[in-house]
This record gives structure tokens, C-alpha cells and sequence, in this order.
């Protein structure tokens, strides 16, 4: 069996913890750029507050209804990430880190009577330990497994634990919910279905898995088979060497001098570095971007750029790439500018 666990809100929890005096409050956190709505507390979603909304769309409904704005905090997230995925190290004989608010988990020395017990236990611990709400779905295959999380968060009598387990629990499931909201089926893999004759999850799990590998290819074929029980997509419990690691933040307040900026900078340098040692990598390429705020009046003259230096011998030590990340900045620095996001990407 498998586990499927999501963090709830993960953003907007993240912040709730690191401050409390933000809980039980609306709150959104906005992208890289604070661009647009990347995640909403509960309060914030009871207001009907899109996700991916545009900041400036929606800026006088989030006045008006006095929700908390944050920009995105991504170091503070990645250390919450860590902390959840060390408590489900102790529930698990595997785990998948499948993004930074979701893991699947091998669970294949729990006793079938023992799983739901054990989700709960796992959720328990995680809010005890680590302070942020998760859903957990379990079932025999991944697809099933992102299943029964939905029904975990979307039916209040589950408690945030969903067990399918058997084929009528299973079926049950199918039937609340829509094709689009299986894992793996999107709009346009809906249309194409349709001309199939299979628009309901339930017309896909009976469908002719081969009829489907036919039209759709062998993702097709394999969300049929996972429906059924019959697992198709493997556990990836070694993550793959990144080809990049990047550490950036938008600004709470435009950044005008040098100094600030490259205070900044070796922070992210830092930050970067902490990364790459972690995962026993080394950088052969340090580049630092720089830019403007992208929402400020039309009058106001944009600047973005970057600007790569390749280190003479690949290198995971902090001091060499904050040095080569400062050199960098020289290069792009424009003293007129008033800056409101920076970043360091290492290759």
C-alpha cells in the first residue's frame, strides 16, 4: 500500500507558524514577484479568493476584506518541508519527496487493519511536531493514493484520512468526484477522452485499457490500470541531481544601494551553497539576477538582468561563490535603479 500526503494550505500554514499571530486570519502569500496568489489560509479561501489571481486584479477586495498579503518565503519553507519529511521517514519504509508539500510513502509493512490508525498517527505527529496540517490518502496505487488524499481534505467525516482499501470503498470515491480531478487527466486529456465515449472516472477504470493506450499512449493505459489497483507508476526514492539549485526573494521594500544589494545576494549565495553541499554537488556556474518592480507606475523605467561567471574549479564553498555571485552584481549594478527582486542561480 501506499500513502499519498499533502500539506494543507502549505504556504500560507508555513507562515502561520513561524507567526501566530496570523492564525484563524485570512492570509495569501504571492509568488516570486509577488506576482500572483500562490497560496491561501482557510479564511482567505472562504472569501473566495482565487489561486494564480493576478496581486494587482484583486488588491482592493484583499484591502477591503483586510486579508494579510505576504510575499513568498521560500528558505523558510524548504526547512518546514524537511521537518515534515523527517516525521515521515518514521512512518514509512520509503518515501517520495514528489514536491515540496507532497511525499508518497511506502507503507507495505502496515497491517491492512492497521492503516487507518497509522494515517492518523501520521497526521497527529505531524501537527504536533511540526505545527502544519496534512491530508493522507492511502490505497494501493499512486492514482488511488492522490484519490483518497482529495476525499482525506473534501469530506469532513474522513478526519483528514482516507483508506481505499477495497473495490466498493474505491468505486464510491470514483463516483464523487470528477474525471478532471483524477491525478494525471487534464482538460485537454479530458477532451480526448470524450471522444472516446469515457467522460466519468468510473467509464475509465471500466474502459479497454488497450482501446485507451490506442488513442491516448501509455499514460492512458496506465492511469487504467492504477484505477484498478494495479500499480503502474514506481516509488522514486533516489531524487535525481538537479541541474540548477536557485535561491531568490522579492523585496518587502525596493532595495536602492549596493551595500543592501549585496548584503542580499551573499545571503542567497549562502543560502544556495547550503543546497549544494546537501545533496554533494558542486557549481561550475554562478549567475545573479536583478530587477525591477514589474508592478510600479508606467512612468518608472524597468531594469532586468543577470550576468554569469564560469568558476575556474567547481566548487561547493560558500566564500568562492558569494565572491563570484558579488562580482556578478557589479556587472548588472545600475546605481538609478530601485531594485525589488535579486537571485543567484548556480549550475
Amino acid at each position: 500500500m501506499l500513502a499519498h500526503v499533502d500539506a494543507n494550505n502549505f504556504y500560507a500554514s508555513c507562515e502561520q507558524v513561524f507567526n501566530p499571530s496570523l492564525r484563524g486570519k485570512a492570509v495569501v502569500v504571492l509568488s516570486n514577484n509577488d506576482g500572483v496568489v500562490v497560496a491561501r489560509s482557510n479564511e482567505a479561501k472562504a472569501l473566495s479568493i482565487d489561486m494564480a489571481r493576478p496581486f494587482f486584479e484583486i488588491e482592493h477586495i484583499l484591502r477591503r476584506h483586510r486579508v494579510i498579503v505576504l510575499s513568498s518565503n521560500y528558505t523558510l519553507y524548504d526547512d518546514m518541508s524537511n521537518r515534515l519529511t523527517d516525521v515521515y521517514r518514521m512512518f514509512a519504509d520509503d518515501v517520495e519527496i514528489y514536491s515540496i508539500d507532497e511525499c508518497f510513502l511506502s507503507l507495505d509493512n502496515v497491517g491492512k487493519r492497521d492503516l487507518l490508525r497509522h494515517g492518523h498517527d501520521l497526521r497527529s505527529t505531524a501537527m504536533r511536531w511540526v505545527g502544519i496540517p496534512v491530508g493522507v490518502g492511502i490505497a494501493p496505487t499512486k492514482t488511488l493514493a492522490k484519490l483518497a488524499n482529495h476525499m482525506a481534505k473534501h469530506d469532513p467525516v474522513n478526519r483528514g484520512v482516507c483508506v481505499l482499501d477495497n473495490d466498493d470503498a474505491i468505486n464510491t470515491a470514483l463516483q464523487r468526484i470528477d474525471l478532471t480531478d483524477l491525478w494525471g487527466v487534464s482538460r485537454g486529456f479530458y477532451r480526448r477522452l470524450a471522444r472516446l465515449g469515457i467522460t466519468t472516472p468510473i467509464g475509465l477504470r471500466n474502459s479497454d485499457p488497450n482501446r485507451v493506450r490506442e488513442k491516448l499512449g501509455v499514460v492512458g493505459q496506465r492511469i487504467v490500470f492504477e484505477l484498478r489497483g494495479e500499480p503502474c507508476i514506481d516509488l522514486e526514492c533516489v531524487t535525481p541531481d538537479k541541474k540548477n539549485i536557485c535561491c531568490s526573494r522579492s523585496f518587502g521594500d525596493d532595495v536602492h544601494t549596493f551595500a543592501e544589494l549585496q548584503e542580499a545576494v551573499s545571503t542567497f549565495a549562502s543560502q544556495a551553497a547550503v543546497k549544494l553541499r546537501r545533496q554533494d554537488l558542486a557549481a561550475g556556474m554562478v549567475t545573479v539576477f536583478v530587477g525591477t518592480n514589474i508592478h510600479a507606475p508606467n512612468h518608472v523605467h524597468q531594469y532586468h538582468n543577470s550576468w554569469g561567471v564560469a568558476l575556474p574549479v567547481e566548487a561547493y564553498d560558500t566564500s568562492e561563490i558569494a565572491r563570484a555571485a558579488t562580482c556578478c552584481l557589479h556587472r548588472i549594478y545600475r546605481k538609478q535603479h530601485a531594485y525589488k527582486k535579486a537571485g543567484v542561480l548556480l549550475g
